[in-house]
């Protein structure tokens, strides 16, 4: 499930007095006259699909000539066939393959009579958990507890189970007046004959009469008037007298017996609100639960707690990687915030989508905490929502409604207490950026050249003037004020010198940034001088850190990074669905050649169903005979049940034999528990469901995720692409298949949204699994895999939340796999696409070979088409001359170097050599010995990295390979061991015999076009350790 913009559905049904009505009509219309009236509405896990129902609510027939159905665009419309008469009382249903188009998450359906006036209409703004109705009054609509098609609505209240009287001190007042009161949350009366008051004294107490009683959710006060017993004898007025409410007291309940029942728990000084005890007492929220807090005075009612003066200070919707919501705490005393949440305009629909705060969370006074997509929630906050902020017992903190995403982000300012502005810059947990959005980007306190500098940024899309901007360091006295008409360019950066400064900066210093008296930024670094220098991390919106390398004047390079290169293909994108195919829940994509042609295979995580698709020579799609309303995937449990919402169906993938498995996330009959799982269907099978032959769970053997935050994607890949370079990290050597017996003939890859890893696994015949690799490709997260057979590569891609971004992962044989990131192609939206295939190179026409992307929340232009160079570059002769290589008996334990390279390669494979970091863009040669052969030439990219081919009649068995820089000095060695061309056999020894002078040249400073460019994502790989797993 996507993890921006998305509004989800849930399966709980709520009571219809308890329904917010949170479809409401786009805009408000008089109740529609008697006669032909929308009634309900399926807009999503309909069976087959949505639905529309229409009921006659006159006294007389009603024929439908002329009448024309719509959702909320024009476009999409359905004339009622001639003569259709819907007699009165009597239902008519309209199929979504009777309409010719879906209903969306915010939609509307609108019916127009034959004059095209509107005769009725109902929006909404998220699905129904089961479906929209009108009500049986028809005084309007609400969510249905029970879907009933063609027949009438039903809304049923849940049953409330019977629960015992009891009884709950509720509210005290102790100044000025003395009075308890006390509350009944239970659905009987109880009997509180001789109940005990006491206060902080056992001295001190008063008792209930015989008699007296509690009624279910009665508010029962005892004050100054109230009879009751004192010393065994009935007395009025005598409250205050045994149970005088002190400012430092507290307040105790025992029964008949003796048992203590309840009790307030001490406090204090006596409850005031702005220094007015009149005003307020000590109560619970909600009423008879949690601790007592501050109240406004509701006596003998509900109790009205006052919050404390914590507010919602900054809202990002759109432009970060995670939507987010920050809040600062205005109390001059720090706040437990233990079980608060955040919740959007859908409280219904995510309610299960929101994780209240561990035990434990503490708000310091003025501190700020910040509400982060994919930790506390898993919803997305739409282009026009709102937030809410809720403390653990379920009572509004704060709330801030927006229409719709900021051009920048929604702060206050001044911050903590303003009105919010659209702001240019986000400060995320730090405070608002009111005023000039300039910022300190990156600093140079030693050793700089020629000396100390300070690098300002320019965040904005727009030319920024900072003339008149004064900078500081942790001295008042330092100050330089920017001259006037200085501007910076739209995303770019300004140096300012120490020579213009005036100062230097010294160790454990601060650099501020001043707009007259206001401070704009600052940044402190602790003690002693950053090793590189100190900025921002990521270039431009992180926090501070140190860098990895002095990058003046431009971008900054963090530690770790993963530099992201440019699409590798064509930037033009084709949108191949302009009209409704599939539903609107897309997920995964997986491409298939066989005999009989070339296939995509989709699938929909909303109701499980999946499709095939031929693929034409121009790439275009089409439904295969039979296909066109898909058939859906079925859990074994809900064989017989054919109603159960079924899995959520992430990813598709088809092993080598034709079958299909789909990755699954949860079960959404149960959207609130995590089921990660892959489940195996037969495509043959006749439909229109197919229950799965064999099922693997693969939760307890991934991270603990949130139910829509687990298994988005599955790729299977064949373990003739796998032996000798995918690194197992149960045998800590390169993966062989003969080590999982039972496994088939190849593993599955699971890509997890939360953890944005990837993991490698053994599905076993008999259910088990088996867990070999987890690969961390750089991604916040993974919604797509596909295994690239033209590249070698497993592609990992990401959805809009971090751009579109792919990862191709390099499986070297080694714990640190080749990653090389890339952007989406210029042509392609950043769309939600959680599905993503490439075709093989025999499909290439003109040079190009067909990419796919789909894209989850669109009934139509969801599957999009793009396209990858489909040839590969063929192998240069390293030419003759260059770098004398050392002998063998000269590569010695001394001179090995860091160099990296699979264990175990096979003849005529194109692998990667890996030199460390400091090696990036050097002229370089590799040899391979023993008798030794240049295979090799060239310059290593950013990461220090360079492909070499290995000669097609080399010896089998063990080798070693060496690099040299140009001047013929040896960089390192290592070892290697070469096996046939199909990798079943091993021979020979490590003395291997004379080698043909073939390999792969490297012009200087390039890389030719083709395959490698694509490998290389633009040349920009690196190298990255993976998480354990």
């Amino acid at each position: 499930m996507p993890r921006l913009n998305r509004v989800l559905t849930m399966t709980a049904a709520c009571a219809i007095g308890a329904t917010a009505l949170i479809a409401t009509p786009a805009a408000a219309i008089a109740a529609p006259a008697p006669g032909l009236q929308i009634n309900e509405v399926e807009s999503s896990d309909g069976v087959p699909g949505d639905w529309i129902e229409f009921t006659n609510t006159a006294t007389t027939a009603v024929t439908l000539d002329g009448w024309v159905v719509k959702d909320n665009k024009d476009e999409s419309n359905y004339t009622f066939p001639a003569g259709t008469v819907v007699e009165p009382g009597a239902f008519l249903v309209v199929d979504e393959d009777q309409l010719g188009f879906g209903l969306g998450k915010a939609d509307s359906v609108r019916l127009f009579d034959p004059t095209a006036a509107i005769a009725d209409e109902y929006s909404w703004t998220a699905h129904a958990p089961v479906t929209y109705g009108v009500t049986a009054d028809r005084a309007g609509w609400a969510e249905t507890t029970e879907s009933t098609k063609g027949a009438a609505n039903v809304f049923t209240a849940p049953e409330v189970p019977e629960t015992d009287g009891e009884i709950r001190i509720n509210e005290i007042d102790s100044q000025p007046s003395d009075w308890v009161e006390f509350f009944n949350p239970g659905t009987t009366a109880l009997d509180i004959s001789r109940y005990e008051i006491r206060d902080n004294s056992d001295d001190h107490r008063w008792q209930f009469l015989p008699g007296t009683s509690i009624a279910p959710g009665e508010f029962l006060v005892v004050d100054e008037a109230t009879i009751g017993l004192v010393g065994g004898t009935e007395t009025q007025g005598a409250f205050r007298d045994p149970i005088g409410i002190g400012s430092a007291d507290e307040i105790r309940l025992f029964d008949a017996t003796g048992t203590l029942v309840d009790r307030s728990g001490t406090w204090s000084g006596h409850a005031a609100i702005d220094g007015d005890f009149i005003a307020a007492t000590l109560a619970r929220c909600p009423d008879g639960e949690d601790d007592f807090t501050l109240a406004r005075i509701t006596k003998g009612a509900a109790n009205d707690c006052v919050l404390p003066n914590v507010t919602i200070n900054e809202v990002e919707s759109d432009k970060d990687t995670t939507d987010w919501v920050e809040i600062v705490n205005l109390e001059a005393t720090a706040l437990d915030i233990s079980g608060w949440t955040l919740m959007d305009n859908d409280p219904v629909g995510h309610a299960t989508d929101t994780t209240p705060l561990p035990a434990g969370t503490i708000l310091e006074p003025g501190a700020y905490f910040v509400f982060d997509q994919n930790v506390n929630f898993a919803f997305g906050l739409g282009n026009g929502d709102t937030t809410t902020v809720r403390n653990a017992a379920g009572a509004t903190v704060a709330e801030y409604t927006y229409a719709a995403h900021a051009d920048g982000v929604f702060a206050r300012c001044p911050d903590g207490t303003g009105e919010f502005v659209d702001t240019a810059v986000s400060t995320k947990g730090l405070r608002n950026a009111c005023g000039n959005p300039v910022r300190i980007n990156e600093v140079e306190s030693d050793g700089g050249s020629p000396d100390d500098w300070i690098e300002l940024v320019n965040p904005t899309t727009a030319a920024l003037d900072v003339s008149g901007i004064v900078v500081k360091d942790d001295d008042d006295t330092h100050a330089y004020a920017i001259p006037t008409g200085t501007s910076i360019a739209a995303g770019g950066y300004l140096v300012i010198e120490r020579a213009a400064l005036g100062f230097g900066l010294g160790g454990g210093d601060t650099v501020r940034l001043f707009e007259g008296d206001a401070l704009l930024d600052s940044t402190t670094w602790g003690e002693g001088h950053p090793a590189n220098t100190w900025g921002r991390c990521p270039d431009a919106t992180g926090a501070f850190a140190a860098t990895a390398e002095a990058t003046k004047g431009a971008a900054n390079v963090c530690a770790g990074e993963i530099p992201v290169g440019p699409w590798p293909g064509s930037p033009d994108v084709t949108v191949l669905d302009t009209t409704p195919m599939f539903l609107e829940d897309s997920s995964g994509l997986d491409t298939q050649v066989t005999a009989d042609g070339a296939f995509l295979w989709a699938v929909d995580n909303g109701t499980g169903s999946f499709w095939k698709l031929a693929i034409n020579a121009d790439g275009s799609v089409s439904f295969v005979d039979g296909w066109e309303q898909g058939k859906r995937a079925r859990f074994q449990k809900d064989a017989s049940n054919s109603s159960a919402a079924g899995p959520d169906t992430e990813g598709i993938t088809v092993d080598g034999a034709g079958s299909v498995y789909v990755g699954v996330e949860r079960d959404n009959s149960v959207k609130g528990t995590t089921l990660n799982a892959v489940l195996k269907v037969d495509p043959n099978a006749p439909g229109p469901d197919v229950v799965a032959s064999e099922e693997w769970d693969l939760t307890a053997l991934l991270p603990t995720v949130g139910a829509n935050l687990g298994v988005e994607a599955v790729e299977w890949v064949a373990d003739g692409d796998l032996v000798g370079k995918l690194f197992d990290d149960n045998t800590k050597a390169t993966y062989d298949p003969a080590d999982y017996a039972g496994h088939g003939d190849g593993l599955f890859f699971v890509g997890v949204e939360d953890t944005g890893d990837v993991y490698a696994f053994a599905l076993n015949a008999d259910g088990s699994a088996t867990l070999i690799s987890t690969i961390d490709p750089g991604l916040p997260a993974v919604m797509a895999l596909d295994y690239d057979t033209t590249l070698g590569v497993l592609w990992a891609v990401c959805d809009d939340g971090c751009a579109g971004t792919g990862a191709q992962i390099t499986l070297n044989g080694t714990e640190q796999p080749g990653i090389a990131q890339v952007e989406r192609p210029a042509g392609l939206p950043n769309l939600n696409n959680e599905g993503f295939a490439t075709a093989p190179a025999s499909l290439s026409v003109d040079g190009k070979r067909p990419v796919y992307w789909f894209a989850d929340g669109y009934a139509s232009e969801a599957l999009r088409l793009g396209s990858l160079p489909g040839t590969t570059t063929p192998p240069v002769t390293p030419p003759t001359g260059g770098v004398t290589p050392l002998p063998g008996t000269s590569l010695t334990e001394a001179n090995r170097g860091a160099i990296t390279l699979a264990d175990t390669v096979r003849r005529g494979e194109t692998v990667t050599v890996g030199l460390e970091d400091r090696f990036a863009a050097t002229a370089v040669e590799v040899w391979l010995y023993s008798t030794p052969a240049r295979i090799a030439t060239g310059t290593t990219n950013a990461a220090g990295d360079l492909l070499a081919t290995i000669p097609a009649d080399a010896t089998l068995g063990g080798h070693r390979v060496a690099v040299y820089a140009a001047d013929g000095s040896l960089i390192g060695w290592t070892e290697v061991r070469i096996v046939a061309a199909d990798g079943t056999s091993v021979d020979g020894s490590a003395s291997g015999g004379a080698l043909a002078t073939t390999g792969t040249e490297l012009p200087f400073g390039t890389i030719g076009a083709g395959v490698l460019l694509v490998l290389l994502g633009g040349v920009l790989v690196a190298m990255r350790k993976r998480r354990a797993a």
